[in-house]
């Protein structure tokens, strides 16, 4: 007998049972385009030069495994703070190291609990399953608002807000930086202002995940609506995660950004941050955070990571067109040329989950269930074959 033996099962997160599937899958023509990771043409998740040099640096300079403070390494998050606020010195700030931007979420989220403890998180509808499912495990309450669906062509910025109606002072809500998951769909900078109003006239705690930042236009032009709305807010919560667009998937590079609107508030918080941060996680990791660092500080560094990004962000608007320009749907419904106007690594598709189930079984396509695909999971030798597949369907 155990003390575990009344236990319930917990389900297995889909994503990760789908990528078992896929492992498993003896089939030499499968494809993946279910886990969230960038792709070359060969279908390898290679380690950026920029990244790989950085990493010689550290490796033959750094003198101690010490362990750094539970917020991190500084220099790292002052550097992901001039990416989103640049030169602007009139907001107060505070900045924590994290393990990845799950750990930016998780940390924020258990903030919000401390100082609004019946406080209801709101996540669009669709969004990352991870969301909600962080918010619950820090006790939160969770509630949905409007955002866009599969063949939309943009954002209903006045359907959203309807959607809140509910939401009452002191709830948080989190929106997606550029190259929303699971849609590929983004707000534009006048919209982007105006939810910035519009959380400052209801009193939400706005809660800014960024996850891709220069997989949609550029290192600029990805923060020019969260500047917006970063300028409309006295308060807000702000995640950023290294994984994809430094490729530092395993090494859990994020960071917590939070602005208040006094410079005694952001003392205050900075002290329940950091006292979370020590029952979370103790110390962050120190080397992604360092590999980022490195990089950024060194111009010739900086100078090859920022064109191996363009060169990703390239990459992906080529697939989306050669996917788009070869899918033929079976119905008027669907206009496929919606992927060449979305951005960033994720589109989602109207699939019936019976028809994802029968494409991966017969046809060793692997597709999550809500339809989300990865583009730059293919290569483009295989964009005429998923979209043979996918047109039927559509």
């Amino acid at each position: 007998m155990s003390l575990f033996d009344s236990l319930t099962p917990r389900p297995a997160d889909a994503l990760l049972g789908l990528m078992a599937a896929f492992r498993a899958d003896p089939r030499e023509e499968k494809i993946d385009l279910g886990v969230g990771v960038y792709r070359d043409d060969a279908g390898q998740t290679t380690i950026m030069k920029a990244v790989r040099e950085a990493e010689r640096r550290l490796a033959e300079t750094s003198q101690t495994k010490v362990y750094e403070s539970p917020r991190g390494n500084q220099d790292f998050t002052a550097t992901i703070d001039r990416f989103i606020f640049a030169d602007d010195e009139t907001a107060s700030r505070q900045g924590f190291a994290t393990p990845g931007g799950s750990g930016a979420l998780s940390l924020g989220m258990n903030f919000i609990k401390r100082i609004t403890p019946d406080a209801t998180v709101w996540i669009s509808d669709p969004s990352w399953p991870n969301h909600p499912h962080i918010a619950r495990t820090a006790s939160l309450n969770v509630a949905s608002y409007a955002y866009a669906q599969p063949a939309d062509p943009g954002v209903d910025l006045d359907k959203l807000m309807d959607s809140l109606s509910a939401a009452k002072t002191g709830d948080a809500i989190i929106i997606q930086g550029p190259c929303h998951n699971p849609t590929g769909i983004d707000l534009d900078t006048a919209q982007w202002k105006a939810l910035g109003a519009f959380c400052t006239e209801k009193g939400l705690m706005p809660f800014i995940d960024m996850a891709y930042h220069g997989f949609a236009q550029s290192l600029d032009e990805d923060v020019l609506g969260v500047r917006a709305f970063l300028g409309e807010v006295p308060d807000a919560l702000f995640s950023y995660s290294c994984s994809k667009n430094f490729g530092l998937y395993r090494d859990r590079a994020g960071c917590l950004l939070l602005k208040a609107g006094s410079e005694i508030g952001a003392q205050n918080a900075g002290t329940h941050l950091a006292d979370i941060a020590r029952a979370l996680w103790s110390m962050p990791p120190a080397h992604g955070p360092a590999i980022v660092s490195t990089i950024l500080g060194d111009e010739a560094l900086t100078t090859m990571w920022k064109t191996e990004l363009v060169e990703m962000q390239d990459r992906m608007g080529t697939l989306r067109r050669a996917l788009a320009e070869s899918i033929h749907p079976n119905s008027n419904s669907y206009d496929p040329s919606v992927l060449t106007s979305q951005n960033g690594m994720f589109s989602q598709l109207p699939l019936a989950k019976p028809v994802i189930e029968e494409l991966r079984e017969k046809e060793g396509l692997y597709i999550p269930g809500s339809g989300r695909i990865n583009i730059a999971g293919l290569s483009m030798a295989q964009t005429s074959r998923v979209a043979e597949l996918l047109s039927p369907h559509l």
